[in-house]
């Protein structure tokens, strides 16, 4: 009976080894927790969680931020090396989510770069993409403004040759080799690192179905590390990529199906040791391969004690007890949380801040509205204050005028019976006297005498300006005497009165005045005196 726990057991041993697999193809390559310059070089490694953790209370209490992300970028670099990755995601996506808060750029660049290394590891290859390329962007943002120096900006280009050569992108690659060749020329590097590039360049040609060129580059480098001289500028510790490239070879020669080369390159990879670390996961991997190449040249003994290797850590792997274990199957993306935090956050204030927009935005109607209001009765009662004032003055001025016209129709009757008093007595003169003598003094009163109605018209003129001109936009075809008899009417003479000023009989003046109404077209029940008064 098939056992289910084993085969799944199987599984997630395979999905995690392929993971480590890939992490120790190049652990070697990436930042460690020494770049920061934060650890002193001879602090035990024990010691360095410590360390690392008082120096981050330290720039808390300091309110160092650039200390504090750096720490933080340091602790998630440490705790990868130690294989714990559910604290290295943590710290590393707090460093990001304060430094997009703090807004370094440099600090951001190395966040990003640090969670695209994490997620490298894990083969969340999208995700890994474009941390990468953001902290990539940066780089060489920072790089042109002469902020970086060259190693730099060549570590992120090295980044992305990693990432296209783990989702096998043979174009992105060939471009991102060129440009750290490019870059290694501006500035002195470690030999090693034209060693990883020749790895690399490896791969494209095991891509582009050449083995063989691809074993040429391997074992160049291979030849490189094994002659290691003062002159060559490698360093011992450069030797355990070794173990990379003779894994390589002998998978190389594996598929060629060449096991004797195959097993004499496992057996050179075997006799590696000191290697700690990410190697363990790496040597699994080797060891299960190694064991199937014995199996084809039936070492049978031999192929089992290299699978129980292989196994034996599978089990300690495993191990559900083991509180690293748990941090491989479920990873906890601290950026991403605070993120999701932050925006929820960032919801609530932005409905408390539209309820208080919107209240403030009624506050302000309301406002406009009684203000609105308020300018609008002000203008209203001043425009009635206005009104009142310009009819409390019109009613004097035609209070005034009533008066004034009223004296002039008392003087105009006074001149008309000084006038009747003067025609009787020149009338009596005449009759009593006919002589020469009265003729002078006749003569004598007629100069004298000015004419009554230019007297009147003087003082009509005066008192009701404009009068005849308005009366003549009202109805314009009318007559000189028609405007004397208008003028009459106005100030209530009677028709005896007019006839006198007039010069015409009272007869002549009814006629006159029946004449007057057809002219202006007034209806019988219009009152004539009531119509001009009101012009």
């Amino acid at each position: 009976m098939i056992n289910l726990k084993n085969i799944l057991k199987r599984y997630i041993f395979i999905i995690i080894l392929n993971i480590f697999v890939f992490q120790y193809l190049q652990s070697q390559q990436l930042k460690t927790h020494f770049e920061e310059n934060l650890i002193p070089l001879n602090t035990p490694t024990d010691s360095i969680s410590i360390f690392l953790t008082k120096t981050k209370e330290q720039a808390i209490i300091k309110k160092d931020s650039t200390l504090l992300i750096n720490t933080l970028i340091t602790q998630s670099r440490f705790n990868r090396f130690k294989l714990n990755y559910l604290k290295a995601f943590s710290f590393a996506g707090e460093a990001l989510f304060i430094s997009e808060e703090y807004k370094n750029q440099l600090l951001i660049a190395k966040a990003n770069e640090e969670l695209g290394v994490l997620t490298y590891l894990y083969k969340q290859n999208e995700e890994s993409e474009n941390y990468l390329k953001k902290a990539h962007q940066l780089y060489k943002k920072l790089y042109k403004q002469n902020k970086i120096d060259v190693s730099q900006i060549y570590k992120s280009y090295y980044n992305l040759v990693l990432h296209y050569q783990r989702i096998t992108d043979k174009e992105n690659l060939q471009s991102y080799i060129d440009s750290c060749i490019i870059f290694s020329k501006k500035t002195k590097l470690p030999p090693i690192y034209s060693i990883f590039l020749d790895e690399k360049k490896a791969s494209i040609s095991e891509w582009n179905n050449a083995p063989d060129e691809a074993l040429q580059l391997l074992k160049k480098a291979a030849y490189q590390l094994e002659n290691e001289t003062l002159n060559s500028g490698l360093k011992n510790k450069d030797k355990t990529f070794l173990l990379i490239i003779y894994g390589r070879i002998a998978i190389i020669y594996h598929k060629k199906k060449n096991l004797n080369e195959a097993k004499f390159y496992f057996e050179k990879f075997t006799k590696i040791k000191g290697v700690l670390g990410e190697t363990t996961f790496y040597r699994s991997f080797l060891y299960s391969r190694y064991a199937e190449v014995l199996k084809e040249l039936n070492l049978f003994a031999q192929a089992y004690e290299y699978e129980k290797e292989a196994n034996d850590i599978s089990n300690s792997l495993l191990n559900p007890r083991n509180e690293k274990n748990r941090g491989f199957l479920t990873i906890k993306n601290y950026y991403k949380e605070e993120l999701i935090k932050k925006r929820e956050q960032l919801n609530i204030k932005n409905l408390e801040l539209t309820k208080k927009k919107k209240a403030l935005l009624n506050f302000r109607i309301s406002l406009f509205i009684i203000l609105f209001l308020v300018i609008l009765l002000t203008l209203v009662v001043r425009q009635r204050i206005k009104n009142l004032k310009f009819e409390k003055k019109q009613q004097n001025s035609r209070e005034l005028l009533d008066v004034k016209n009223k004296e002039l129709t008392t003087n105009t009757l006074q001149l008309i019976e000084k006038e009747q008093v003067i025609k009787q007595l020149s009338d009596y003169i005449k009759e009593a006297n006919p002589g020469n003598k009265s003729k002078i003094i006749l003569k004598t009163i007629e100069r004298s005498s000015t004419s009554l109605w230019d007297s009147f018209n003087r003082r009509f003129n005066e008192l009701n300006k404009g009068f005849y001109e308005r009366l003549q936009e009202k109805v314009p075809d009318l007559s000189r005497a028609d405007r004397k008899l208008c003028a009459l009417i106005k100030l209530n003479f009677s028709g005896k009165e007019m006839a006198y000023l007039l010069g015409i009989s009272l007869g002549s003046v009814h006629v006159a005045r029946h004449r007057l109404r057809k002219k202006m077209k007034l209806e019988r029940h219009q009152n004539l005196t009531s119509f001009i008064t009101s012009i």
